[in-house]
């Protein structure tokens, strides 16, 4: 089959720089509206296809004839040499029965039932930071003492490690999401280095076991078939990063968002109830990673928008694109936390959807519900566009969230 055809305007260098506040890339929306399924060029240099609009997405993600298999000479690359997401042996590199089997036998640790067990736990860090941020009083960065300080401190609860290397944490992550061509050295670096910390944290647990979750890695088994030590090193760097990085972002954008949406603001505190469905909208519209994870089709493919791809083309299918398209969202842009039929793909579809999609909703409904609810006078202490947001990251996020109240 023969690919979809490029315009002359249709191609460019992704990742795209962010629209306005942090906001989804305008490139999104003008091809999906010209040219869904276009080339564009990654910093490795390898051009692979883009997809924009939702049933594309969908059907990408959904893996039957996309893989993530990325280990043969010559596969396309986000980056020169190696990078976050390229590990073959990582779950997220992973397709049918090698990938199945991880699953089974960590999912387990990752139901809701665990992530309601968790509730209680979000709730009391949420209370702790909340006091002392009252106590302290305005202004504050709500992105450090707050939309970070939260998920650190769950992550490091459940896994069981010091709060205090919370730092080493986000330099490792920051330094591993970066989409720096030239940055090989440093994230080899911290790869080297985050592992052999997570090493000695399943060491430490191994010699002295407790009731965390690495603990529970360390006895998850599928029909007694359990992770090798490669595999749990990886299980839990990559809940590490996942665990706090994109987590912190989403919070500090939510703030940000309703703080920018008084009427939706003043809505949910006259009905709480309305929280979970903010909460999903929130998470639709403010996914704090424009990028995605390259696949590779495995046969000719014609997507749900007619556009082909041949075997062997790289795709890239951004859930941020999906999540900002009109056909499925009207007025995508707009906050609304009555929106209906809200199937977003912030967590991703199909076979990699994310395995802590359950924490993620409990972290971030606590952490909402908590700053509604204890800072009824919030509000920005700088102007929305004197904000400050990251580049060059698979992460696109606020610098500092200066607020008072």
């Amino acid at each position: 089959m023969a690919e979809a055809l490029k315009p002359p305007h249709a191609g460019g260098s992704f990742p795209f720089p962010p629209g306005p506040l942090g906001g989804c890339p305008e490139e999104y929306r003008r091809r999906r509206a010209e040219c869904p399924l276009g080339p564009v060029t990654l910093p490795s240099g390898d051009e692979v296809l883009l997809a924009t609009a939702y049933d594309d997405i969908r059907e990408v993600l959904a893996g039957a004839s996309f893989s993530r298999n990325l280990r043969y000479p010559g596969a396309p690359r986000m980056l020169p040499g190696e990078a976050l997401g390229d590990d073959p042996h990582a779950l997220t590199g992973m397709d049918g029965p090698e990938h199945a089997r991880l699953r089974r036998i960590v999912q387990g640790a990752f139901t809701p039932r665990r992530a309601e067990a968790w509730r209680p736990h979000v709730q009391a860090v949420a209370e702790e930071l909340l006091d002392g941020i009252v106590a302290a009083g305005p202004p504050t960065d709500l992105l450090a003492s707050y939309a970070f300080a939260l998920p650190v401190e769950v992550i490091c609860r459940l896994l069981g490690v010091p709060a205090k290397d919370s730092g080493l944490f986000r330099a490792w992550s920051d330094t591993l999401l970066s989409l720096t061509p030239d940055g090989a050295g440093e994230r080899r670096r911290a790869a080297a280095e985050f592992g052999a910390y997570v090493d000695d944290l399943v060491a430490g647990h191994r010699h002295a076991p407790g009731h965390d979750l690495v603990d529970a890695l360390i006895e998850a088994r599928d029909e007694g078939d359990r992770l090798s030590e490669a595999e749990l090193g990886r299980m839990v760097r990559g809940l590490i990063v996942a665990g706090h990085e994109t987590t912190a972002h989403v919070i500090a954008r939510g703030v940000l968002t309703l703080l920018r949406n008084p009427a939706e603001l003043a809505a949910l505190r006259a009905a709480p109830g309305l929280l979970p469905d903010a909460v999903e909208e929130i998470l639709r519209l403010q996914i704090p990673g424009h990028g995605a994870l390259l696949r590779v089709a495995t046969a000719d493919v014609t997507l749900p928008s007619g556009a082909t791809v041949a075997r062997g083309r790289g795709v890239l299918a951004p859930m941020a694109a999906a999540n900002q398209d009109p056909v499925r969202f009207p007025d995508p842009g707009r906050l609304d936390i009555r929106r209906a039929g809200n199937k977003h793909l912030s967590f991703g579809h199909g076979p990699h959807f994310c395995l802590g999609a359950h924490l993620a909703r409990v972290e971030v409904r606590t952490a909402l519900e908590a700053v509604v609810r204890r800072l009824p006078g919030l509000a920005l202490a700088v102007p929305a566009e004197e904000l400050t947001w990251t580049t060059g990251s698979r992460v696109c996020g606020l610098r500092r969230l200066p607020l008072t109240w």
